[in-house]
């Protein structure tokens, strides 16, 4: 009876190993979806700029995301410092694409932002509008693959490669990322430029994460800028999950008029 035991044991453990790695690279991708909220997100949080020379600089902004059909949208606005005061982004997210736009204060009228400023600095930060996109889940990277799993923060981890399919918006010639097979969270992000060069590094540490209702939600990502050694925190000061938006908050009028 304990040998018998034992066999079940270890036949269960095996099945167990197995399953991860049956995952196709679509799987993984669909897993890391199925963690975000059901409906929306609502986040305050800040954003600490830190230049190679160790000075920085803070930033505080509310962060909206909300699914639409099959798309979803996510905006950002900033409330401090005063020279950002009342400047937001809105991204959009269809089948087909991804839009976004800006309204600045000074400027009283919103822009699209076009895919040569895709890859340029957000307000200052080392997140570009490209990978702010990839943080909100909004981006949508073709030819994907599996590679090797691997280990990230001593937890086994799936390895992703992705290679942007919009050549002409795009910075960076692949994407890897490290996925937590447990919680469906990328703890690490490396954007290669062209040349295969190592450009980027986004972090979210596991020690950082906390469960909101269904969900595992990073408190703390990192942006490093390897080549201009600078780097970014995001942290998360308070979040809400799944709350009612109003449909309107994610409008180019709402982006105006501030709510």
């Amino acid at each position: 009876m304990a040998a018998a035991s034992k066999l079940l044991a270890s036949l269960l453990l095996a099945a167990s190993a197995a399953l991860p790695a049956s995952r196709s690279a679509d799987e993984i991708v669909d897993c890391v979806r199925a963690n975000q909220p059901e409906l929306s997100a609502e986040q305050e949080i800040t954003l600490r700029v830190v230049d190679r020379l160790g000075e920085d600089r803070k930033l505080d902004a509310k962060v909206y995301w909300q699914r639409f059909g099959e798309g979803s949208k996510a905006l950002i606005r900033f409330s401090a410092p005063p020279d950002l005061r009342g400047s937001a982004l809105l991204m959009v997210e269809r089948n087909d694409r991804s839009d976004m736009f800006m309204y600045l204060p000074e400027l009283q009228k919103v822009r699209r932002v076009n895919n040569r400023s895709v890859a340029g600095a957000m307000f200052g930060t080392d997140f570009s509008y490209e990978d702010f996109e990839r943080y909100q889940g909004l981006s949508d990277d073709g030819d994907l693959q599996r590679l090797d799993d691997a280990e990230v923060e001593g937890r086994p981890v799936y390895v992703l490669e992705s290679k942007p399919v919009r050549d002409e918006s795009s910075a960076y010639e692949r994407v890897v990322s490290f996925v937590d097979q447990e919680r469906c969270v990328p703890l690490r992000t490396e954007l290669y430029e062209a040349g295969d060069r190592l450009r980027k590094v986004m972090e979210m540490p596991t020690e950082k994460q906390t469960r909101e209702a269904s969900s595992w939600v990073p408190r703390l990502v990192v942006m490093k800028d390897v080549l201009d050694e600078t780097h970014t925190e995001l942290v998360v000061q308070q979040i809400q999950l799944d709350e009612k938006l109003p449909r309107k908050l994610f409008s180019e009028r709402a982006l105006i008029s501030g709510r």
